[in-house]
């Protein structure tokens, strides 16, 4: 018992320290942004360089050594009160009022209140604090935080900000909006709270789960099939990879001409060889199709392991039922797969069965999944290093986080390599906005952070960017946000670094594939969240049931009713967009068949010129180019045949191009006004 205390007694005393050395560190940084007030480019990667690290760094130390003689002296005073936690509160309120500053009257301070929120749900013992004992500096810290929230609500462009998140949206349809999504919300909060034998046993939740996954497998993939057949996936990046796995069925090499006008391994731009999992059922089906119904199964399959989180867990029937329909209608596994096949999909079920070996402390299945993570692209790396870090410093499991740390460290340094070495280079440009000093390459991106925290919040907070986390975050009801944990928010870092901090679009955009990692270990936060609120605590390994207050039962399920709804709402939204790929599968069956038919024409052996829409449906020769990246100046690959979309909303400018290939020695066989155009090579037998 006396080892025990003394542990926890100094695991308390460790925290207490870092949460000093932040603390100070926002307050030095507060002072760098004063000191600059004037000079409008500091926040941007020119002052994230080595220029004003002295300053930072004696003001850091010195603010440290002064918080450490405060805590020391004070702690007498302070009966038991977390000090550290105070003066960490203290120096947030000061950093984010100087960033606000800096944000006043621009959307980005939108952003900036969620934030500030956030922190004031995290520091609520020193408003329970500030009431109870009416100790002085907490009714300070009190007062200040909702001063600072005053202001803030203030310097939001409210009318800018409403454009930017409900744009196309007429301005009588909020209200109802708001009534709809409050009714549902309520609605589910009394059908969760229902104490009913159907909700609250293991055999609801099995069919729910059964359901839920055969219903988001239908709702994604039914729309990623009809992308396909309704000729309507781009060479970039759909039919590029129909043509690699046509190779890989052939040859099994990845081979594809699409990706850089030349025969080219696949895996000289990225190194993903989990993508012969999924080769056995292209050879089953063999139709590019597949894969992208592949791609919503694979997503699908994750609800699985989660579900088997969730009991491990010890969480009731209701929750796991809830958690369900959360996945389900979660936007971000829903709406990324809505660019075609990525193998950033796998990264959902491989994360969420590492998880679970995690929390089981499963040795051999935490190995097998942290190498099948990998698999899935090189940059997958940085998912396993999140974990890495949480479980060393979350679970003390030391040595299986430094084995997944330096496992993962070694395959991203030799994936690079590769790379940069034998393939066509590592895509590292992404992050060159991030990067304070060049010499220093990706490892000046942790600097930037340190040296100029404001720059990097100016990149997280860029006004684009502030739809984008509503979405990722309001179908998990913001839940990641509000552990007072410190150690779960490493697993935060993927999502900033990966989708919040770099400016490439596509990876802050739901409709892409960058979100599936991130969008695990937030997902993984809400679970944890969830778990540290339930009724069922452990207490010598035997499960002890324990009333808690009736409001921690309501807050709960409060933010599972939220966070289903507003997947449900944001899903819809999506999914009703992309709603006309079904309906013109339907609507134009005709037309695509008649179009399919002239390319059938086409020998499989013949080298083909085609426009971006229709290379994946002659994805299955070994010679396949794209007119719109091929031709330049000109000068192009004399294929065989040449194939031209004609569509009003697909077609290129083929007025101009087909009096050009004629006059080089092309015969034209078929030319369907509004539907296609076949070219042929006058001497191809």
């Amino acid at each position: 018992m006396d080892t025990f205390e003394s542990r926890k007694k100094s695991l308390s005393t460790a925290n207490q320290k870092l949460l000093t050395i932040i603390a100070s560190w926002l307050l030095a940084s507060t002072l760098m942004n004063w000191i600059y007030r004037n000079t409008p480019t500091y926040f941007s990667v020119k002052h994230a360089g080595l220029d004003g690290l002295l300053p930072l760094t004696l003001s850091w130390l010195t603010f440290t050594g002064l918080f450490l003689l405060i805590i020391n002296k004070a702690s007498k005073i302070a009966d038991g009160k977390d000090l550290a936690g105070r003066l960490l509160f203290m120096s947030w309120l000061l950093f984010s009022s100087s960033v606000m500053l800096r944000l006043k009257f621009t959307i980005p301070a939108a952003t900036l209140l969620i934030v500030n929120l956030t922190s004031l749900i995290l520091a609520r013992d020193i408003f329970f604090s500030a009431i109870r004992t009416s100790w002085l500096p907490d009714k300070l810290l009190s007062i200040s935080g909702i001063a600072m929230v005053s202001f803030n609500l203030y310097v939001i462009p409210w009318e800018d900000t409403k454009n930017r998140l409900f744009s196309g949206s007429e301005a009588g349809t909020l209200v109802p909006l708001l009534l709809v999504y409050i009714a549902i919300i309520l609605a589910l909060m009394i059908v969760f709270n229902m104490k009913s034998s159907f909700l609250n046993n293991d055999r609801t939740v099995v069919a729910v789960v059964i359901i839920a996954m055969l219903l988001q497998i239908f709702l994604s993939g039914r729309i990623l099939y009809a992308r396909y057949e309704t000729l309507s996936t781009p060479t970039y990046d759909f039919n590029l990879f129909a043509q690699m796995f046509h190779s890989m069925a052939e040859k099994l090499q990845p081979i594809t001409t699409l990706e850089r006008n030349m025969p080219l391994s696949h895996f000289s731009i990225h190194l993903s060889p989990v993508y012969y999992l999924m080769l056995p059922f292209y050879l089953l089906f063999r139709t590019p199709a597949t894969l992208n119904v592949l791609q919503a199964i694979i997503v699908g399959s994750g609800m699985i392991p989660m579900v088997l989180i969730a009991r491990h867990f010890r969480l009731k029937s209701n929750l796991q039922t809830a958690l369900s329909l959360i996945y389900l209608f979660s936007a971000a596994l829903m709406t990324s797969g809505f660019y075609d096949l990525h193998e950033n999909c796998f990264l959902v079920p491989f994360l969420l069965w590492l998880i679970l070996s995690i929390e089981k402390k499963n040795s051999l299945g935490m190995t097998v999944f942290t190498l099948l993570t990998l698999s899935v692209k090189e940059d997958a790396a940085l998912y396993i290093w999140a974990l890495a870090a949480f479980i060393i410093f979350d679970r003390k499991m030391v040595k299986q986080g430094l084995a997944m740390l330096f496992a993962s460290g070694a395959y991203f340094i030799g994936a690079i390599r590769y790379l940069n070495n034998s393939g066509e280079g590592a895509m590292t440009g992404r992050f060159e906005g991030l990067i304070g000093v060049p010499e220093w390459s990706l490892l000046s991106v942790p600097y930037s952070v340190i040296r100029n925290p404001g720059f990097i919040l100016s990149k997280v907070f860029a006004e684009e960017k502030l739809a984008y986390i509503i979405q990722m975050m309001s179908p998990l009801a913001f839940m990641p946000l509000l552990s007072r944990k410190l150690t779960r928010w490493i697993l935060l870092i993927p999502f900033l670094l990966m989708n919040l901090m770099v400016d490439y679009q596509y990876q802050y955009d739901m409709r892409f594939q960058y979100n599936y990692g991130s969008y695990i270990l937030l997902f993984y936060m809400a679970l944890l969240f969830v778990k540290d609120h339930t009724d069922t605590e452990q207490m010598s390994g035997v499960e002890k049931t324990i009333r808690k207050p009736t409001c921690r039962n309501m807050a709960i399920s409060s933010l599972l009713a939220i966070a289903m709804t507003s997947g449900i709402l944001i899903s819809a939204a999506h999914l009703a967009q992309y709603e006309h790929y079904p309906r013109k599968l339907e609507a134009s069956k005709a037309s695509l068949d008649s179009m399919k038919n002239v390319m059938d024409q086409i020998p499989d052996e013949s080298s083909v010129l085609a426009t971006c829409f229709l290379t994946g449906y002659l994805s299955g020769r070994d010679t396949l180019y794209d007119i719109d990246y091929n031709l330049v100046d000109g000068t192009y690959f004399r294929a065989d045949y040449i194939v031209m979309d004609l569509r009003p909303d697909y077609k290129g400018d083929h007025e101009t191009l087909l009096p050009m290939f004629i006059s080089d020695g092309y015969e034209l066989m078929i030319m369907n006004e509004d539907e296609i155009l076949l070219l042929k090579r006058s001497d191809v037998p």
